[in-house]
């Protein structure tokens, strides 16, 4: 009946349930593709983000599918940070601040939409299987890149000689392929995808990621190929693809005098941060960083800058958004002469000067209750746990690249994967608010 009621349902609808089945993935799919805003104003997943957003409204209104809003008590910490924020900005409205203030408002959507779309194991498999395809073509694309000395684009003449491929900052391209690293880990341990496409993405993008020449990259990769071996559920088989993938980037690091030069600068760097002491970097090949090296301890300034705003206005903070604006003007004596990077790289250290003591408990309290939430999700070890476990493992590298590189929150890989683990905890608690959609998928599962 439900077959035959959905040969029969007109073309529009047809279309919206084609779109609602299959947008999700092609949004992961055109997520790494920065440099389209260049060619069209805006980026290319925004304009998909919209199409698809309108094909579920579209179907919530027809009454085809009903909205899930997840209620767990991570829920309402984020939605309580999202509102201090929110007001925070009101009352400061600080100059610069409207790019963070649409972050803040507009992301949530995102993760409320994957959350309503990605209600089956099926379509769990599928974004995943889409976001290990785009991490494989964005390290091909890479490694070609490399070999021919072309450039997709280049937005920034600092970074001009790193590898940034379709991304805008090298160092957020070290990022997203430590991501499609490790969720290839994840993936293959448990058998959900292709072995080879898990295999290739996690080989390719453990190659490319040291000719990003990130010193955050080549520190966190390590550490997070280790975290999501210890989180997969099968770990031997997470132990023999995370060992692959860690031997293909210790050659690739190796073989390279630029980035073997680079790594031996990210460890003076993390040695500088953890004893205060400034450690001597030598010379470089080919001098491809030489000024990003000059900059490491400078970078100390940004965040002493930063805590200095939020001792001297504890309770709020400097304004929701204002970092930036108050360490070019009121806090401007912390940047040494000729240091031009006014961007706060330490997500932490942002949110306590924006928002003072209440956003940075706000912001704990979530990552806490988060942590809780998903290990309580992995542990029941049933047909969702999977499904929680992938996301649930990529907030943690997002989170420790913020630290180093910013943008946390405003980050839009960490809305969709919150979106993907709450769809995965509703579904697994038997919550009743996760319905199959009536076409597509459900139909087809009904007709087998």
């Amino acid at each position: 009946m439900n077959v035959l009621n959905e040969r029969q349902a007109s073309l529009p609808t047809r279309a919206a349930e084609f779109v609602a089945t299959y947008g999700l993935a092609a949004v992961v799919l055109c997520l790494p593709l920065e440099f389209t805003s260049v060619l069209v104003r805006q980026q290319l997943s925004r304009f998909v983000l919209v199409i698809v957003a309108a094909a579920f409204v579209y179907l919530v209104v027809t009454g085809r599918r009903r909205p899930v809003f997840p209620r767990f008590l991570s829920v309402y910490l984020l939605l309580a940070y999202i509102a201090v924020s929110l007001m925070s900005w009101l009352l400061t409205r600080a100059p610069g601040s409207a790019g963070s203030l649409l972050d803040i408002a507009l992301y949530p959507f995102v993760a409320l939409l994957a959350a309503n779309l990605a209600v089956s194991e099926r379509d769990h498999r599928r974004v995943w299987i889409a976001f290990l395809a785009s991490a494989l073509a964005v390290a091909l694309l890479g490694a070609f890149l490399y070999a021919t000395h072309l450039q997709v684009w280049t937005p920034n003449p600092a970074v001009a000689s790193r590898m940034n491929i379709t991304f805008g900052d090298p160092n957020i391209t070290a990022r997203f392929l430590t991501l499609g690293a490790c969720a290839a880990v994840i993936v293959y341990a448990s058998r959900q995808g292709p072995s080879w496409l898990t295999v290739a993405a996690a080989v390719a993008c453990a190659v490319v990621i040291p000719l990003t020449f990130s010193r955050s990259g080549l520190a966190l990769f390590i550490i997070s190929v280790a975290i999501a071996i210890g989180f997969a559920l099968n770990r031997r088989r997470a132990a023999a693809i995370g060992v692959a993938a860690l031997l293909a980037f210790v050659i690739s690091t190796g073989v390279n005098p630029d980035t073997r030069q680079r790594a031996t600068d990210a460890a003076f760097t993390a040695v500088s941060a953890v004893t205060g002491a400034t450690a001597h970097h030598g010379g470089t090949a080919a001098g491809h960083h030489q000024a990003a090296v000059a900059s490491d301890d400078n970078r100390k300034y940004l965040v002493a800058a930063g805590l200095k705003m939020g001792v001297d206005h504890p309770i709020f903070g400097v304004g929701f958004g204002g970092y930036q604006h108050a360490l070019l003007t009121t806090y401007n004596r912390y940047l040494p002469a000729g240091y031009t990077d006014s961007v706060s790289h330490t997500s932490m250290v942002t949110v306590f000067a924006e928002q003072g003591i209440v956003g940075a408990l706000l912001m704990v309290a979530l990552l806490i209750q988060l942590g809780r939430e998903t290990l309580a999700a992995r542990w029941r070890r049933d047909a969702w746990s999977l499904c929680a476990t992938v996301p649930a493992t990529l907030i943690i590298p997002i989170f420790l690249y913020s630290q180093f590189e910013g943008r946390f929150f405003q980050e839009p890989y960490l809305w969709l994967a919150l979106g993907m683990l709450y769809s995965a905890m509703v579904a697994q608690r038997g919550a009743g608010a996760v319905a199959e959609p009536r076409g597509s998928d459900a139909a087809a599962a009904e007709a087998a």
